[in-house]
């Protein structure tokens, strides 16, 4: 296994520099020399590189400057992402940027051409595609394995908002600085998966947001219907209500029904049921997901000199769904 191993990472209050997705963990378990990390907040700055032995900046200009890394994880408040993105561009430093790269679908539609015009290496870590589910999945609708799909459900119900607090992230509740709420932090996940899994561009038919439970200035719970050119519909359901905080868990299901069989994630792998049949898959003992799995990709798909394994198209076209909804809930 061959990557880059000198990597920055910028605005590291972000919560997943060091929680949920962790990303300065996952560099430091991949062997990387994290050579800098940056934010404007000088105290999560020392605090990010002291947990992760690395240096701290309060501008990220200046941290690529100084230590001129081979590739930076790039993070931040949703509203500051296309600065650092054209940054990066310019500077023509590699990079994968934790999604959405903005607040609204222009903008990153626009990042998008940029990245192509410039011919600049950059991916997006969609890490639902890695899972054992997503991986299975696209292969039997390739095979046609379940003959007429019905319907495919996404569901990531998140616990409470007050976890972004907790992982210093407050601005996750202000409008004007994350762009929207689960559905724009959350619903990409699901938007992008039903394009990959089927490999048909779905339009979205009906939405319905809800800020009943934490009142805040975005929605805390999200509810998109899609359907694809051949018929399938696609439901994708997201929410910060998990009402398990502190515990950090998931109300998740991932499903395909269809005319032969239907398969849904379970616990250690899949579960097929049809008629007569019942079994389950489990999942291979050395099969690595997630965001580990996204991050690895990226820095040996560099290194390889590969493309971007999940390029900035895709995070525009997950980001165009993503405000269709909006739309068709009736809130932009």
């Amino acid at each position: 296994m061959s990557m880059p191993k000198r990597v920055a990472a910028i605005d590291v209050s972000h919560w997943h520099s060091a929680y949920d997705a962790a990303y300065l963990r996952i560099l430091g378990d991949l062997g990387c020399d994290i050579v800098g990390v940056s934010d404007r907040d000088e105290l999560i700055a020392q605090d990010r590189a002291e947990r992760f032995d690395s240096t701290p900046f309060t501008d990220y200009r200046r941290m690529i400057e100084t230590t001129r890394p081979e590739f930076v994880v790039a993070l931040g408040r949703h509203c500051d992402m296309p600065e650092t993105f054209r940054f990066l561009v310019d500077a023509g430093v590699p990079f994968i940027m934790e999604k959405p790269w903005g607040t609204d679908p222009d903008t990153v539609a626009d990042l998008a051409r940029l990245a192509a015009e410039k011919g600049a290496w950059v991916s997006v870590p969609f890490m639902v595609r890695y899972s054992f589910w997503a991986v299975t999945v696209k292969q039997m609708i390739a095979a046609g394995e379940f003959g007429r799909i019905s319907h495919i459900v996404y569901r990531g119900i998140r616990p409470t908002m007050r976890r972004y607090v907790e992982w210093d992230s407050p601005w996750m509740a202000e409008k004007s600085q994350a762009g929207g709420g689960a559905l724009l932090n959350l619903g990409g996940h699901g938007f992008d998966i039903a394009r990959f899994v089927t490999g048909e561009e779905p339009e979205v038919v009906s939405a319905i947001v809800s800020r009943q439970v934490h009142g805040a200035e975005v929605e805390d719970y999200a509810f998109a219907t899609m359907r694809t050119p051949s018929g399938i519909v696609i439901h994708n359901e997201v929410g910060y209500t998990m009402p398990t905080w502190p515990s950090n868990q998931t109300d998740g299901e991932q499903k395909v029904a269809g005319e032969r069989l239907l398969l849904r994630q379970v616990p250690g792998g899949l579960q097929i049921l049809a008629p007569g049949r019942e079994e389950t898959i489990l999942q291979p003992q050395d099969w690595v997901a997630g965001y580990p799995r996204a991050v690895r990709e990226a820095l040996e798909a560099y290194d390889r000199g590969d493309p971007p394994p999940i390029p900035a198209s895709e995070c525009a076209r997950a980001v165009r769904l993503i405000f269709e909804a909006y739309r068709a809930a009736g809130v932009r």
